[in-house]
């Protein structure tokens, strides 16, 4: 028998344990207030025919999008605002600023925060002079190559902070922290830059589901 919206609400906290309703009690909680009861069946059975599995929502056009809730525009705008929250709180970077530095301690929080990108992430640290990261940044997304990634960048935000120390990171999406050709050359490029401007590279660190690869510890750097 179905739930009704108030028996749901009753019998379960309605924001830090919505992973516990089913995706149908999510649509009908999203409903509730937003359409008559008698119209409400009838949009959710329409719904879950034109999507009978949420992981076929990413891949529909914004046309077949705007067929979700066709009858009601102003409904089918605000649960695609709602999807697209939910889509960059996913994507927000978290922060560590505050954190002393130390390639164990950094790469092992590194591991739980990036383990879940599904795109290769490079993230600048700016360190102070008692190596507390004061400032962080997600300065590329998608795969280190030349075509992309460039020093000037990284040095480009170094200097706007003043930072004479910076450690970079990235993630490998495969789980395999071994560092690539490229992601060498990338290393010694940007420790070498760093020399010439008085910044220190104190660490490039991959991280992967599990594991991470630290460039100082490997006395790469």
């Amino acid at each position: 028998m179905e739930k009704s919206v108030a028996q749901l609400e009753v019998s379960r906290q309605p924001f830090d344990e919505m992973a516990q309703y089913s995706n149908e009690e999510l649509l009908q909680i999203f409903l509730s207030k937003q359409v008559l009861s008698d119209e409400k069946r009838q949009i959710m059975h329409e719904f879950w025919q034109l999507i009978p599995d949420l992981s076929v929502f990413p891949l529909l056009y914004n046309s077949e999008k705007k067929q979700l809730f066709k009858d009601f525009p102003r409904l089918n705008r605000q649960f695609l605002a709602a999807v697209e929250i939910g889509r960059r709180i996913e994507l927000a970077p978290q922060k560590i600023v505050g954190e002393v530095f130390g390639s164990r301690q950094i790469g092992q929080r590194l591991i739980r925060i990036q383990q879940e990108y599904r795109q290769e992430r490079l993230t600048l640290f700016c360190l102070n002079t008692k190596n507390k990261i004061i400032y962080q940044k997600m300065v590329f997304q998608g795969s280190l190559n030349s075509a992309t990634v460039h020093p000037r960048e990284i040095f480009y935000e170094a200097l706007r902070v003043g930072t004479n120390k910076i450690m970079v990171s990235h993630n490998h999406p495969s789980g395999d922290v071994s560092p690539s050709k490229q992601d060498i050359r990338f290393t010694k490029r940007l420790k070498e830059c760093g020399l010439l401007m008085g910044i220190e590279l104190l660490d490039h660190l991959i991280t992967g589901q599990q594991d991470y690869y630290s460039f100082a510890e490997q006395h790469l750097i």
